[in-house]
Protein backbone atom coordinates (compact mmCIF):
# COMPACT_ATOMS: atom_id res chain seq x y z
CA UNK A 1 0.00 0.00 0.00
CA UNK A 2 1.18 3.69 -0.77
CA UNK A 3 1.92 5.80 2.26
CA UNK A 4 0.75 9.14 1.42
CA UNK A 5 -0.37 12.13 3.66
CA UNK A 6 -3.62 13.59 4.15
CA UNK A 7 -4.29 17.66 2.42
CA UNK A 8 -6.39 19.85 3.53
CA UNK A 9 -9.72 19.24 1.31
CA UNK A 10 -11.82 16.30 1.68
CA UNK A 11 -12.35 16.07 -1.66
CA UNK A 12 -8.90 15.24 -2.68
CA UNK A 13 -8.15 13.29 0.21
CA UNK A 14 -11.65 10.92 -1.10
CA UNK A 15 -10.25 11.55 -4.65
CA UNK A 16 -6.66 10.02 -3.94
CA UNK A 17 -8.30 7.16 -1.44
CA UNK A 18 -10.12 6.07 -4.65
CA UNK A 19 -7.10 6.84 -7.11
CA UNK A 20 -5.92 3.80 -5.07
CA UNK A 21 -8.30 1.72 -4.59
CA UNK A 22 -8.33 1.74 -8.62
CA UNK A 23 -5.14 1.28 -9.10
CA UNK A 24 -4.88 -2.12 -6.23
CA UNK A 25 -7.88 -3.23 -7.99
CA UNK A 26 -6.20 -3.00 -11.70
CA UNK A 27 -2.66 -4.52 -10.29
CA UNK A 28 -4.81 -7.42 -8.62
CA UNK A 29 -6.71 -8.23 -12.45
CA UNK A 30 -2.88 -8.34 -13.77
CA UNK A 31 -1.44 -10.27 -11.21
CA UNK A 32 -4.24 -12.65 -12.03
CA UNK A 33 -3.88 -12.30 -15.71
CA UNK A 34 -7.75 -11.72 -15.29
CA UNK A 35 -9.19 -11.11 -19.51
CA UNK A 36 -8.32 -8.35 -21.13
CA UNK A 37 -12.19 -6.71 -21.00
CA UNK A 38 -11.76 -6.74 -17.20
CA UNK A 39 -8.63 -4.87 -17.37
CA UNK A 40 -10.02 -2.84 -20.44
CA UNK A 41 -12.75 -1.58 -17.80
CA UNK A 42 -10.35 -1.04 -15.17
CA UNK A 43 -7.90 0.86 -16.55
CA UNK A 44 -10.63 2.98 -18.40
CA UNK A 45 -12.18 3.77 -15.04
CA UNK A 46 -8.79 4.58 -13.60
CA UNK A 47 -8.18 6.51 -15.89
CA UNK A 48 -11.93 8.94 -16.06
CA UNK A 49 -10.90 8.79 -12.17
CA UNK A 50 -7.92 11.21 -12.88
CA UNK A 51 -9.44 13.20 -15.45
CA UNK A 52 -12.13 14.09 -13.36
CA UNK A 53 -9.95 14.61 -10.41
CA UNK A 54 -7.11 16.90 -12.17
CA UNK A 55 -10.31 19.01 -13.74
CA UNK A 56 -11.87 19.70 -10.27
CA UNK A 57 -8.37 20.31 -8.74
CA UNK A 58 -8.01 22.94 -11.81
CA UNK A 59 -11.04 24.52 -11.31
CA UNK A 60 -10.66 25.46 -7.84
CA UNK A 61 -7.33 26.19 -8.69
CA UNK A 62 -8.13 28.79 -11.41
CA UNK A 63 -10.77 30.05 -8.91
CA UNK A 64 -8.57 31.14 -6.15
CA UNK A 65 -6.00 31.97 -8.75
CA UNK A 66 -3.64 29.58 -7.05
CA UNK A 67 -0.30 31.38 -8.42
CA UNK A 68 1.85 28.04 -9.45
CA UNK A 69 -1.30 27.05 -11.34
CA UNK A 70 0.69 26.68 -14.73
CA UNK A 71 3.14 24.26 -12.88
CA UNK A 72 0.32 22.24 -11.43
CA UNK A 73 -1.57 21.84 -14.47
CA UNK A 74 1.38 21.13 -16.19
CA UNK A 75 2.30 17.99 -14.20
CA UNK A 76 -1.89 17.07 -14.76
CA UNK A 77 -1.01 17.54 -18.79
CA UNK A 78 2.01 15.35 -18.73
CA UNK A 79 0.90 12.59 -16.69
CA UNK A 80 -2.80 12.34 -18.68
CA UNK A 81 -0.77 12.66 -22.06
CA UNK A 82 1.09 9.73 -20.36
CA UNK A 83 -2.00 7.65 -18.89
CA UNK A 84 -3.52 8.01 -22.67
CA UNK A 85 -0.50 6.59 -24.23
CA UNK A 86 -0.32 3.46 -21.66
CA UNK A 87 -3.98 2.88 -22.41
CA UNK A 88 -3.31 3.22 -25.86
CA UNK A 89 -0.31 0.84 -25.67
CA UNK A 90 -2.04 -1.83 -23.57
CA UNK A 91 -4.68 -2.01 -26.44
CA UNK A 92 -2.01 -2.56 -28.82
CA UNK A 93 0.37 -4.90 -27.07
CA UNK A 94 -1.89 -6.35 -24.33
CA UNK A 95 1.41 -6.84 -22.53
CA UNK A 96 0.03 -7.96 -18.60
CA UNK A 97 3.47 -7.35 -17.31
CA UNK A 98 4.60 -3.81 -18.92
CA UNK A 99 1.68 -2.40 -17.44
CA UNK A 100 1.96 -3.79 -13.96
CA UNK A 101 5.17 -2.83 -13.80
CA UNK A 102 4.00 1.33 -14.78
CA UNK A 103 1.37 0.79 -12.89
CA UNK A 104 3.21 -0.04 -9.61
CA UNK A 105 6.26 2.07 -10.04
CA UNK A 106 5.79 4.80 -12.34
CA UNK A 107 2.09 5.92 -11.05
CA UNK A 108 3.09 4.77 -7.82
CA UNK A 109 6.08 6.90 -7.29
CA UNK A 110 4.58 9.87 -9.27
CA UNK A 111 1.28 9.58 -6.96
CA UNK A 112 2.79 9.79 -3.16
CA UNK A 113 5.27 12.56 -4.68
CA UNK A 114 2.27 14.47 -6.51
CA UNK A 115 0.06 14.48 -3.19
CA UNK A 116 3.02 14.83 -0.51
CA UNK A 117 3.63 18.17 -2.90
CA UNK A 118 1.65 20.15 -5.34
CA UNK A 119 -1.44 18.74 -3.83
CA UNK A 120 -0.93 19.02 -0.43
CA UNK A 121 0.42 22.59 -0.89
CA UNK A 122 -2.13 23.67 -3.23
CA UNK A 123 -5.03 21.71 -1.01
CA UNK A 124 -3.77 24.27 2.10
CA UNK A 125 -3.88 27.35 0.03
CA UNK A 126 -7.28 26.63 -1.59
CA UNK A 127 -8.72 25.56 2.12
CA UNK A 128 -7.36 29.26 3.40
CA UNK A 129 -8.98 31.35 0.72
CA UNK A 130 -12.11 29.84 1.08
CA UNK A 131 -14.47 31.13 3.97
CA UNK A 132 -14.76 28.40 7.02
Amino acid sequence: MLNYPQVALDFMNRDHAEFISLREKLLSLLTSGSPNDEVDTSLNELFDHTQHHFAEEERLMHEVSFPPFPVHKGEHDAVLADMAARVTRWKQDRDMDALREWLDKNVGDWFVNHVSTMDFVTARFIAAQRPQ
